[in-house]
C-alpha cells in the first residue's frame, strides 16, 4: 500500500528515535492520521504496518529492522525495531526530502540488538555500621 508507506516514512522523519516498533508506529499514526486508524482494529492495522515495512524490505531495502533476540524481549511481547534507509528508497525525490527532514541517520552499531542486564544488588543498610 504505497499511502501507508508514505505515512509509515513520515512517522519516521518526523520521529525523534531512529527507529521504532510497529506499535510506535501504530501509535505515531492515530496521532497524524485519527481517521486511517479508525477504520480498521489495532491488531489488524500492526499487521498491516508490518506486512507494509516487510514488503519495502524485502522489494528494495528501505526498511531495515534489528531483531530483539533477548529472552526477556520475546516475553514482554516487544518485535523487532524498524527504522529507514533512505538511500534505497525507490523514490529518490521521496528520499530526499526526507533525509533533508531527517539529518540523523541509523547509525551502524545501532543496527544491532543489545541487551543490557544489570545485577541486582545485594541488600545495601542505609546507615554505616560505624554509627
Amino acid at each position: 500500500d504505497a499511502a501507508l508507506t508514505g505515512m509509515l516514512i513520515e512517522a519516521f522523519a518526523t520521529s525523534r528515535a531512529t527507529s521504532m516498533d510497529p506499535s510506535a508506529l501504530y501509535l505515531a499514526l492515530s496521532q497524524t492520521h485519527p481517521n486511517l486508524i479508525a477504520e480498521r482494529p489495532k491488531k489488524e492495522f500492526l499487521i498491516l504496518i508490518a506486512s507494509v515495512l516487510e514488503a519495502g524490505r524485502s522489494r528494495c531495502g528501505m526498511f531495515e529492522k534489528v531483531d530483539s533476540s533477548g529472552e526477556g524481549s520475546r516475553q514482554k511481547g516487544l518485535g523487532s525495531r524498524w527504522f529507514y534507509v533512505p538511500e534505497r528508497d525507490e523514490d529518490q525525490e521521496r528520499a530526499s526530502l526526507i533525509s533533508a527532514i531527517m539529518p540523523r541517520q541509523k547509525r551502524t552499531e545501532t543496527k544491532k540488538y543489545k541487551q543490557y542486564y544489570y545485577r541486582p544488588l545485594g541488600k545495601i543498610s542505609r546507615w554505616d555500621s560505624e554509627d
